[in-house]
């Protein structure tokens, strides 16, 4: 026979009924209790322990148990370790104990045993209405929380691409069926490991540096597959963690890789007799076939220039091609500013005194670490040689080009200044856009209008921005921010 003791107690809770029990042997606690809250909650009321436990074996259990701590046969504390612990531990339902108890090391004892809240007696009656609440509010926080979390797991796990999740020390704490078919071992064999010996392909130091800095991270072989990984902080992953994706792009790869081979075909086929003309042009202007007439002499002249500006246009499309495939083949090592400024300007020094023009390294500013970045210096110096190549063809004769490093927060700059015609405001939002070109600008010089646009592929690659000011009539300053590196790893620009 059930002993629940009910005092006008109502009948069974519905699923949506938030519901409270309360065990206490003393009648009179136990109705002044019922009494406290059952305005608000469906309440029960058990007159010890096993009653409890008994009732509980065969009904929902409540969102909250009020259980008295002293009472006879089976405890409070003993009926908390009993929920708490088992084969089926009941770990949805809120538990306030009751006590008399005020010595820290016995409230420390109910708390261990599974208690979420502590009320002492005598206690206020607003004071109990107020415990049961904030359980109820917390219970429901967590229900929310759970429900999150297993939609969030459905989701990553019928997702289509392989996702792990790592935890603060890269061990993998998940792996959804994608990734367990790509990987080649259940989860049970996955779970546990550390990323670095289920992926050595992806440094730890890399994962840190994308996820700060959003760069992509280079492609990953798996067997005979090629896998594009990123890094996400998913809202399950809390404070510390990441979710791992690694997209199969295989298929991808190699298509590029034909078109790209496609290409070099065809650039070496335009290349090769362009440079014979080239240096056939060369020998007629230097008098190997005798003294040419000034009007031959001039209209050669003009042939050189322009095949020089088709050899041109070629690299262009091919590294405009390559652009795709870049952020995956970006190399990654530290690479010092103010050397490569040096370097690629000393490059351009023969083109702007030819020009009659002054182009000159600004001193950098001092930085504690050194004015180092990560990345692809060969890739670097081309984006920083298209800016200065620009500003040298659109400044005039006897104009000046100066070219600095900032230092930025956390990025450096380097800035290429030039006294040249300066853009229309309306024109640079386009600027590093495809074949975009500012109208305004000297109809005489050539180019496809891509240099721009592989600046700022090379540059988002590394993690940075690129951008512009100027003013018509005012010279122009094009910018590229990088994340600067500093001794414990790069940060974001």
């Amino acid at each position: 026979m059930s002993r629940t003791g009910n005092i006008a107690g109502p009948p069974e809770a519905s699923a949506s009924t938030t519901t409270v029990w309360i065990v206490d042997d003393s009648p009179l606690d136990a109705e002044r209790a019922r009494r406290v809250l059952a305005a608000s909650y469906e309440v029960r009321v058990f007159v010890d322990g096993s009653a409890l436990l008994e009732h509980l074996a065969d009904h929902r259990p409540p969102d909250v148990l009020v259980l008295d701590w002293v009472m006879p046969g089976v405890t409070g504390i003993e009926v908390c370790r009993f929920l708490r612990g088992g084969t089926t531990p009941q770990t949805d339902m809120a538990i306030l104990l009751l006590t008399m108890q005020t010595e820290v090391e016995q409230i420390v004892e109910g708390l261990k045993a599974g208690a979420n809240d502590y009320l002492v007696k005598p206690y206020a009656d607003p004071e109990l209405l107020a415990r049961v609440d904030a359980l109820v509010r917390w219970n429901g926080l967590l229900d929310r929380a759970q429900k999150a979390e297993a939609s969030l797991l459905d989701l990553l796990e019928h997702a289509p691409d392989p996702l792990l999740r790592i935890d603060g020390r890269s061990v993998i704490t998940y792996v959804n069926g994608e990734a367990q078919r790509a990987l080649g071992h259940a989860a049970p064999a996955l779970v546990g490991q550390p990323l670095a010996a289920v992926l050595p392909a992806l440094a730890r130091e890399d994962l840190a540096d994308a996820f700060r800095s959003a760069r992509p991270l280079p492609d990953i072989e798996i067997g005979d597959q090629i896998y594009s990984p990123t890094v996400r902080s998913l809202p399950s992953d809390r404070s510390v963690g990441s979710t791992i994706g690694i997209r199969n792009v295989t298929d991808r790869r190699r298509k590029e890789r034909r078109r790209l081979d496609f290409y070099s075909v065809i650039a070496h086929d335009l290349r090769s007799p362009l440079a014979s003309l080239l240096m056939r042009t060369e020998l007629l202007l230097r008098g190997h076939r005798g003294e040419l007439p000034k009007e031959v002499a001039i209209d050669l002249r003009k042939m050189e220039s322009n095949m020089q500006s088709l050899v041109a246009l070629i690299n262009d499309f091919l590294d405009f091609a390559r652009m795709d495939e870049a952020a995956a083949r970006i190399e990654r090592a530290p690479v010092n500013l103010p050397e490569l400024i040096a370097e690629t300007v000393e490059d351009f020094k023969p083109l702007a005194d030819g020009n009659l023009q002054s182009l000159r390294v600004e001193p950098s500013e001092p930085r504690p670490h050194g004015a180092a970045v990560l990345g692809d210096r060969r890739r670097l110096k081309q984006a920083l040689a298209n800016l200065i190549a620009n500003a040298i063809k659109f400044t005039p004769r006897h104009g000046n080009i100066d070219v600095r490093t900032l230092v930025l927060d956390d990025a450096l700059e380097i800035a290429i200044e030039d006294d040249g015609p300066g853009i229309a405001s309306e024109f640079l939002p386009m600027l590093f856009q495809r074949y975009s070109r500012a109208p305004h600008r000297n109809r005489e010089v050539g180019g496809t209008g891509l240099g721009l646009l592989i600046v700022r592929e090379i540059v988002e690659a590394h993690g940075g921005r690129v951008g512009v000011d100027s003013m018509s009539g005012r010279g122009s300053r094009f910018w590229l921010r990088l994340p600067a590196l500093r001794p414990d790893g790069p940060t974001t620009a």
